[in-house]
């Protein structure tokens, strides 16, 4: 009886230790949650006289005894400008948290020496270093499509809405984003959805894009109402890879955007005050239609063309749709944009949606 009552026992002891077993553990270990932090190889930065123009980067190193929230603040002392990386890690690894000159807000950065704050989530211990900015980022390493330095761009076409009495749409030098000129494009009209579209004609043949559409984006500054903000106001970017030439219909509006060519879109909702630095994958741009005998390949290399149209949420007429909105200006003003590859050169906008609102 006590044999096979130890037998028993030691089948039910044999069950426990491996039916209670996982090879995986889930959620967060119980040392990164209550665990003593301990900082184990001190905060090393490699590189601190950048050249941000010669495409030099920095390089951030350090070691903790257990994975935790990080954040490395990089605050100029002259422009006041700032870049933030951040994650969630045992270390920093100095192949992976890599700064190249950009900012996470505007304005840029100078020729200037920057702060440099380690911090962690929860703990006191803050790791402080200084760098020296020998030379900042150009920002124009890639495919520029309008800078507004020269003036309006050659081919291109600047048409406000009809009815937009109040239009801007003009090149303007007060609170320039990069150099001394950029686009004014807003105004008002209460009854209707469009206030007008800037067109650019492109053609990349003499100098090939080889990259694929996640590796392709289009980055642009934004700048919105600083005073008295619509909250409905958005722009579509369109790209086109038609094959039609780009001359404009009695519209003054490029044929390259119709309906039936192969032409690619993306609505962005302006809710900020200010610049805003943007970034956007091609890849994220959708088809405008399903045309019959048009072909959505999407390639970089066939850019033919780019639309920014301005638009709002009406707040009167027949459908009025943001009656709160009555009267204000709407202001989607552009500077520095520029397609590159591989790189984005501001933040990527990544959380879109496409349909939301009117889909002209």
């Amino acid at each position: 009886m006590k044999i096979r009552q130890h037998y028993i026992l030691t089948i039910i002891s044999i069950f426990l230790l491996f039916g209670c077993t996982k090879d995986e553990v889930e959620g967060p270990l119980i040392n990164d949650i209550y665990g003593f932090f301990e900082i184990v190889q001190p905060l090393s930065i490699i590189n601190k006289t950048p050249d941000f123009s010669n495409s030099e980067v920095v390089k951030f190193q350090c070691e903790f005894n257990k994975n935790i929230d990080w954040e490395i603040s990089i605050t100029g002392l002259v422009s006041g400008s700032n870049k933030v990386i951040s994650g969630f890690s045992s270390s920093l690894d100095s192949n992976l948290n890599i700064w190249n000159g950009t900012t996470s807000q505007f304005p840029f950065f100078e020729q200037e020496y920057c702060a440099i704050e380690l911090t962690f989530l929860n703990e006191s211990d803050t790791l402080r270093d200084t760098i020296e900015i020998m030379s900042p980022q150009l920002y124009n390493d890639g495919f520029i499509v309008a800078d507004f330095e020269n003036g309006f761009p050659t081919d291109a076409f600047n048409k406000p809405q009809g009815g937009n009495t109040q239009a801007t749409f003009v090149i303007a030098d007060d609170v320039p984003l990069l150099g001394n000129y950029y686009f004014q494009m807003g105004g008002m009209i209460n009854y209707d959805w469009a206030l007008g579209k800037i067109e650019f004609k492109l053609d990349y043949s003499s100098t090939p894009i080889s990259s694929s559409p996640d590796d392709f984006y289009i980055n642009l500054g934004i700048l919105s109402d600083t005073v008295d903000l619509h909250t409905g106001q958005f722009v579509n970017v369109l790209i086109s890879e038609s094959d039609e030439p780009f001359d404009p219909d009695n519209n003054s509006v490029a044929n390259i955007f119709d309906n039936n060519e192969e032409v690619y879109k993306l609505k962005l909702y302006i809710d900020w005050e200010g610049w805003k630095l943007i970034s956007i994958r091609y890849s994220d741009f959708k088809a405008t239609n399903s045309t019959a005998g048009v072909v959505f390949d999407k390639n970089p290399n066939d850019i033919k063309g780019v639309r920014i149209a301005c638009q709002a949420c009406p707040s009167a007429g027949t459908n009025p749709a943001c009656t709160e909105n009555l009267d204000r200006m709407v202001r989607t003003d552009l500077d520095h944009i520029i397609f590159t590859e591989n790189n984005a050169l501001f933040e990527v906008i990544t959380n879109i949606n496409n349909d939301e609102w009117n889909n002209n």
